[in-house]
């Protein structure tokens, strides 16, 4: 097992072609490549451009340790849940039943800027009773790393394990010997295997929920595979945890960031570790190096102010004949141009001490549900200003438009990439820039979800 630790670029965004229903055959989409991870969802419509999953949640077991197995919730009895594939272009149909004993949910889609309707919020989307079913369908318009979880109660029904990743694949996939996608986790367990407390007391309330055991895909041991040395891997990676910011790398392998929330960058970088905020994902491209007999995925985590522990997550054994080892071309992706804003908002994020002990977490002084719904226009270059007055750190997370870092701390940031999360450090302000492309009311929230639970939520609504 895992030690137990201390603490016990976007690209076309454009509709599929119109289908010729004369004597020319009707186009495909790109055959999806196979993806090492999770059990993959069972399509079951025959239509090329119509994928069609069937989620069910409801209860399960797992061994994540040694004293019994931990009862939790899943998609289709499987921890994480099945991964959705969808071609670019392609509609996904998503047949939803609501199988747990009490627990209303929904599912909610992260990252992908699909209609409100459809994005799982309470706010919008009545949640799904015991016993009862939902369809969410929408034709995803960027192609990208995702995932999925709940949005009612999510400090307890994402770490019981409702959650799940989903990919959109490029227009034109880039062909490399292997795709992987690792799901990470902590989980809190006893050392029965039951899961600890939900109730927001300290720390949790003050920290947010860290767990004392690490999960990758559902497994509390090490995942294993073999790779080709000199080949070419594409790792897509995402935290699901209810509030640990992780950072990852790799050994016996060159590798570097090629993708940050599911859209490609215009300038791949190397890095020795990379950061991970939760609800975050980060694509990597690994070419085994043929020196080392393994190829290694570790999750760091600081176990001091200046040093960090390492966890194995995945070891691949390097077989097979050598590949040429070098870099692919990706589809970058199209930024929008930064231009002067014409509308701005101003968000400050902070935590007040309550009578039960634990930590109240606001915006602009509001605790979620209570509070004004932020209107904006649509389609116009757009600043949003988060100051921290708190020393801890937010994870912030913006639904249905993607945005870009233009500043932290009143410098440029040099941070890449079209995000939809951006961390937000204690005491930190960070501008960030969005056209508000997509119309809609959208929550914005602290990913830390037990700071969300608490307040730290907002709506904005793009007229």
């Amino acid at each position: 097992m895992f030690a137990v630790l201390a603490i016990l670029g976007l690209t076309a965004c454009q509709a599929p072609a119109e289908i010729d229903t004369g004597d020319v055959p009707a186009p495909t989409p790109a055959a999806m490549p196979e993806i090492w991870g999770p059990p993959t969802a069972v399509d079951h419509n025959p239509d090329p451009w119509v994928v069609e999953v069937h989620l069910r949640a409801g209860t399960s077991e797992m061994n994540w340790v040694d004293a019994g197995p931990t009862q939790v919730w899943s998609y289709n009895d499987s921890v994480p849940g099945p991964l959705i594939q969808v071609p670019f272009g392609a509609k996904l149909e998503v047949l939803f039943e609501n199988d747990l004993p009490d627990d209303e949910t929904t599912i909610h889609w992260h990252g992908l800027r699909i209609d409100d309707a459809m994005d799982g919020v309470p706010a919008i989307q009545d949640p799904v009773e015991p016993g009862e079913s939902f369809l969410y369908e929408f034709t995803p318009p960027d192609s990208g790393s995702y995932w999925y979880h709940p949005h009612v109660r999510s400090h307890e029904q994402i770490e019981r394990g409702l959650h799940g990743a989903l990919v959109v694949h490029e227009e034109e996939p880039v062909e490399v010997d292997k795709e992987r996608y690792f799901v990470l986790d902590d989980v809190s367990l006893r050392n029965s295997g039951a899961f600890t407390h939900f109730e927001f007391s300290a720390p949790n309330s003050v920290h947010g929920r860290h767990g004392n055991v690490l999960l990758v895909n559902g497994s509390s041991e090490p995942l294993e595979d073999e790779v080709r040395p000199g080949g070419t891997e594409r790792w897509r990676i995402v935290n699901t945890a209810n509030a640990r910011t992780m950072w990852v790398g790799v050994e016996g392998a060159s590798w570097r960031v090629i993708a940050l929330d599911g859209n490609l960058l215009a300038e791949p970088y190397e890095t020795d570790a990379a950061r991970l905020p939760v609800g975050r994902r980060i694509d990597l491209e690994v070419i085994p190096d043929g020196e080392s007999a393994e190829v290694k995925l570790n999750v760091l985590l600081p176990d001091s102010s200046t040093t960090f522990a390492s966890y194995q997550m995945f070891s691949g054994t390097q077989v097979g004949e050598p590949g040429p080892g070098e870099w692919k071309t990706w589809p970058a992706a199209v930024l929008p141009t930064i231009e002067e804003p014409q509308q701005s908002l101003d968000f400050e994020l902070n935590g007040v001490g309550n009578a039960e002990g634990g930590v109240d977490w606001s915006i602009n002084g509001d605790l979620f549900p209570d509070g004004v719904t932020y209107e904006v226009d649509r389609d116009l270059p757009s600043v949003l200003r988060l100051k921290n007055i708190s020393t801890f750190e937010h994870p912030f997370h913006l639904h249905g438009q993607f945005f870009q870092v233009l500043s932290r701390n009143g410098d440029d940031s040099g941070e890449p990439g079209f995000l939809d999360t951006v961390l937000i450090e204690g005491l930190d302000e960070v501008e960030i820039f969005t056209g508000f492309e997509n119309p809609g009311k959208w929550m914005m929230h602290c990913h830390i979800l037990e700071h969300a639970e608490q307040g730290m939520m907002t709506m904005i609504e793009v007229k």
